[in-house]
């Protein structure tokens, strides 16, 4: 089993000598650190550091900020662990998924992850409602068929460009390929 430190510095913070430290008294064998500077050569994100790690291994970090900026993101990690198994110490909070008491950690996180889940899930579904009393129904608009023979005619017969087009129909120039390529049955179906 190895104990591997990994310390992250942010932009207030750019420092991990004190990470550092804190991680050597714990005993982690190894040390990896991420920083927010692109210029660093020793830059190890947390997801390489992770990649490397076998069954049994454990991450220690000195604080859980150090690696997820949001809930979301430690959510995610701490089920990537698990199912690694790979544990994880974080020695701000009194984390230590190696012990017995560390498994409810991991079940606690299981449950944030499934809230997180249904409250997006929620929202979208309270703001397409929403809409929807607005008289919005979300989608593309239709466009109607006197553009779609114009937007046909300008390219075919007038030899016209893309950028053209689309700048003289009001549509964007994806919209003008959609239509241009539109097979003559289905193109058929629209003019009737």
């Amino acid at each position: 089993m190895k104990v591997i430190g990994y310390a992250r510095t942010t932009i207030t913070d750019d420092h991990t000598s004190e990470q550092l430290n804190k991680l050597k008294q714990f005993g982690c064998h190894e040390f990896y650190h991420d920083t927010y500077s692109i210029k660093d050569d020793e830059r190890h994100t947390l997801e390489s550091v992770v990649a490397r790690m076998q069954p049994g291994d454990m991450l220690v970090v000195t604080e859980l900020h150090r690696i997820g900026k949001t809930t979301r993101q430690l959510t995610e990690l701490t089920e990537l662990l698990k199912n690694k198994q790979i544990h994880l110490v974080s020695l701000q909070e009194g984390i230590d998924t190696s012990q017995s008491m560390g498994s409810i950690y991991f079940n606690l996180m299981e449950g944030l992850a499934v809230m997180e889940r249904s409250l997006i899930k929620e929202r979208t579904l309270v703001g397409l409602n929403n809409a929807r009393k607005k008289g919005k129904i979300g989608g593309r608009p239709k466009i109607d068929p006197k553009t779609v023979k114009k937007i046909r005619h300008l390219y075919y017969e007038k030899k016209e460009t893309i950028q053209f087009i689309s700048t003289k129909c009001n549509v964007s120039v994806g919209t003008c390929y959609k239509y241009i390529k539109l097979p003559e049955d289905e193109w058929q179906k629209l003019l009737s």
